[in-house]
Order: structure tokens, then sequence, then C-alpha cells
């Protein structure tokens, strides 16, 4: 299960925006951190289309990972 959650950095630690319902205390967990300015930036150039017509289109065989 993976979780996108907002955080500060202070005095060595991330500490959540939120609390965390789903992790247990002293749990551990790998973090991938993105500073939100590059990730705001990276969502600029997002292409925004319908999810239907985009699993059609990832199930379609011209986009087959086994060539069927």
């Amino acid at each position: 299960m993976d979780i996108t959650i907002e955080a500060t950095y202070e005095s060595g630690v991330f500490k959540p925006l939120a609390p965390l319902t789903n992790i247990k205390d002293h749990e551990r967990v790998r973090i991938i951190v993105q500073p939100l300015d590059i990730v705001e930036e990276q969502a600029r150039y997002r292409i925004k289309g319908d999810p239907v017509v985009a699993r059609e289109i990832a199930e379609s065989a011209d986009c087959s990972l086994f060539g069927e």
C-alpha cells in the first residue's frame, strides 16, 4: 500500500501535517522525498485526460507489453 503525505522537516525529523492512522508506531517505511516546488513544477506538464480512454489505450493491442 502506497500513501502520499505532506510533511515538514524540522531538527532532523519529518513531521506529517496530518495523522497517519494506517501506520503503526515503530513500523519501518521507505520515504522518497520530493520537495513540493519540484512536484508542483512537474504537475504543470501532466496530460489530463479521461481515465476510461487512458485504460482503453493501455489495454489495446498496440500498447501491449507482450506483443499480443
